[in-house]
């Protein structure tokens, strides 16, 4: 797996293909990012009082097949790092 620095520092990539590569990575982003909200949905319902234990035993099963398909993205996903200065200069 590569990490994003080295596709966009990599001369073995012309522009057309880095670009092509961001979009990748920010289509996968926004999938995260929607199964991500829909979690946050599935959690709100599944905190309220007039739930069944059914109801929430269900809602737990997709949530685990959310957080796997995350997982499975992720994993396509190019490593990133946070680059930090921490010279005090």
């Amino acid at each position: 797996m590569i990490d994003i620095s080295t596709i966009l520092n990599n001369e073995a990539f012309t522009p057309e293909e880095q670009l092509e590569i961001i979009k990748y990575i920010d289509a996968q982003l926004e999938q995260m990012e929607l199964l991500l909200y829909r979690l946050d949905q599935l959690a709100r319902k599944a905190a309220g009082d007039d739930i069944l234990d059914a109801e929430r035993k269900l809602l737990q099963e997709k949530t685990k097949q959310i957080e796997q398909e995350i997982d499975r993205i992720s994993e396509r996903l190019p490593n990133t790092y946070i680059i930090t200065n921490d010279n005090p200069d």
